[in-house]
C-alpha cells in the first residue's frame, strides 16, 4: 500500500525550520548569510576576495574563467584580472573601474592623449558660389553721334585694353562742322562761341586730347579718333570697319576684372545669420589659396527650387587669375563665436547610455567617464558636464581601454553581494498549527 507524501513533506519543512532557528540563535550576527559563513569556516573578507578573482585572456577579454588555464580560442595562458576592487578617488567619482596598463603596453597600443581645453564655437556657414563679373566695373560704350567707322584698332573680343589706347576713328559730317565752327571762333577771338563748340564736341564723345590738338593746329580732323575709356577686357564688340553708327548705337563692353563678385547660394535657414560687411573665406576650384572677402549685398529673394538665397561678395583679383563662371566654396565667419570647454570629436565614445570618454589619470591608469555634449564644430565637441579643463582624454586606442573597462565593470556587478533587505523566517508556516 502506498503512503501519502503529505506527512513526509511536513516533516521536512519542520526539520528545516528547526535547523534555521538553531543556526540563527547560534550566530552572533542577525543575518543567516553571515551565520552560514561562520558555520562553514569562511570569513567574509576571504569570500569577497575569492569571488573577485577572475581570469581572462589578454587577447580575448570576453573569455572569463574562475580558475587559471588556457584560452580556448588562442591557447594563451589566462591571467588574473587585476584592479577589480580598486577604490581610488577617481573611481569613486564616476563609479567606473580604473584600468591599469604597463607603460610599454601603452606605447605599443598607440595611446595618445589631449588636454581638455576651451575652443571657439560658432555657427559657421559653408556655401557654394559662382564667380561673376563686377558689374560696377563694366563700361558700356555707346555712340553719341552718327558716322562711319574707320581704322578700327581693337577688333578681337577678349583682348586686354588700356585707358587712352586708340580704339577707332569716325567720319562724321556733324563733327566736321563743329570742328570748323570751333576753329573759326578761335581765329576770330569769339571765346564764348569757341567754348560752346568745344563743349558740344565733348558731349559727343570727342576726347580732350583731340580738342587740344585741334586748338593748337587749327586743322580739322576728317576722321575723328576715339580712345578706350577704361582698363579691362574687351568682352563685347558690335562694330567693324565701315560700320555706320547711329546715335545711341552700341559699340561694345569693357570689363575691369581687378575685382570680381562671388555669388554664394546660402541655405534659407542660414540667411538670417549672414550680414552685410561680414568676413568670409573663399576657395576657388583649381586654386588652393584662400581669399578673404566681404559680404557686399544680400539679395532679397529666395530661389524657389533650391530654397537658397544669393549672397554677393567682392574679391580682389589683381593678378587676373579668377575667371568669371568659375566655382568657389565660401566659408562665412561666425559672428557669435564663443570660447567653450571642448575635446576632440574622435575622443568621444557613444554607447546605449550616452557619450563617454576615457580619462588618463596618470601612471598608466585610465577610467571611463560619462559626459554630456553640446555643439560640434571644426573637429571639436563641446563638453557641458563630466570633465574639467586640464584633464587628459584619450584620442587614440580608446576602444581597447573601453572594452577592458566595460569588462571589469561587468565583473564587479557579478561578484558584488546581493543587497537584499533582511527577512526573518516566520516561526510557523502558513496552514500549520503547533502545540496541539
Amino acid at each position: 500500500m502506498k503512503r501519502s507524501p503529505l506527512p513526509l513533506l511536513m516533516g521536512v519543512v519542520i526539520g528545516t525550520q528547526a535547523l534555521l532557528n538553531g543556526i540563527g540563535a547560534w550566530s552572533p550576527t542577525p543575518t543567516h548569510h553571515d551565520g552560514l559563513q561562520k558555520l562553514l569556516g569562511i570569513s567574509a573578507a576571504h569570500a569577497e576576495e575569492a569571488a573577485a578573482v577572475k581570469y581572462t585572456c589578454p587577447m580575448h577579454p570576453q573569455i572569463i574563467s574562475d580558475k587559471p588555464g588556457s584560452c580556448p580560442i588562442c591557447g594563451m595562458d589566462l591571467v588574473p584580472i587585476a584592479g577589480g576592487n580598486s577604490h581610488t578617488p577617481a573611481a569613486e567619482q564616476s563609479g567606473a573601474p580604473v584600468v591599469e596598463i604597463a607603460p610599454e603596453n601603452v606605447q605599443k597600443m598607440g595611446v595618445r592623449t589631449e588636454k581638455v581645453g576651451k575652443s571657439g564655437f560658432g555657427q559657421g556657414i559653408r556655401a557654394t558660389g559662382l564667380i561673376m563679373e563686377n558689374e560696377r566695373k563694366r563700361w558700356d560704350i555707346f555712340s553719341q553721334v552718327e558716322g562711319r567707322v574707320t581704322d578700327l584698332k581693337v577688333s578681337a573680343v577678349g583682348d586686354m585694353v588700356k585707358k587712352g589706347q586708340p580704339f577707332y576713328s569716325l567720319y562724321s559730317p556733324e563733327l566736321l562742322a563743329l570742328q570748323n565752327d570751333y576753329i573759326a571762333a578761335l581765329s576770330g577771338g569769339m571765346k564764348d562761341i569757341a567754348a560752346a563748340a568745344r563743349k558740344r564736341m565733348k558731349l559727343l564723345g570727342v576726347d580732350d586730347q583731340v580738342l587740344n590738338t585741334l586748338a593748337k593746329t587749327r586743322k580739322a580732323y576728317d576722321e575723328v579718333p576715339f580712345f578706350i575709356p577704361a582698363d579691362g577686357v574687351l568682352n563685347r564688340l558690335e562694330i567693324r570697319n565701315g560700320h555706320y553708327l547711329m546715335t545711341n548705337g552700341e559699340i561694345g563692353h569693357i570689363q575691369d576684372l581687378s575685382t570680381v563678385w562671388v555669388e554664394a547660394a546660402v541655405p534659407e535657414g542660414d540667411l538670417p545669420m549672414v550680414k552685410a560687411g561680414d568676413s568670409a573665406t573663399v576657395i576657388f576650384t583649381g586654386n588652393a589659396t584662400p581669399y578673404e572677402a566681404k559680404v557686399d549685398y544680400i539679395y532679397p529673394t529666395i530661389t524657389p527650387e533650391a530654397r537658397t538665397g544669393k549672397v554677393r561678395l567682392v574679391v580682389d583679383n589683381k593678378d587676373g587669375s579668377l575667371k568669371p563662371a568659375g566655382y568657389a566654396t565660401v566659408s562665412f565667419a561666425a559672428a557669435n563665436a564663443q570660447e567653450k570647454l571642448a575635446v576632440p570629436s574622435e575622443a568621444l565614445l557613444r554607447g546605449s547610455t550616452g557619450n563617454h570618454v576615457i580619462v588618463a589619470l596618470g601612471d598608466g591608469k585610465f577610467q571611463a567617464r560619462t559626459v554630456k555634449t553640446g555643439a560640434a564644430s571644426g573637429g571639436k565637441t563641446e563638453i557641458l558636464e563630466g570633465l574639467k579643463e586640464g584633464e587628459d582624454v584619450v584620442t587614440s586606442a580608446q576602444f581597447l581601454i573601453d572594452s577592458e573597462s566595460s569588462l571589469r565593470e561587468s565583473l564587479q556587478k557579478l561578484s558584488a553581494p546581493a543587497d537584499t533587505p533582511k527577512q526573518d523566517m516566520p516561526a510557523t508556516m502558513p496552514g500549520m498549527n503547533h502545540g496541539k
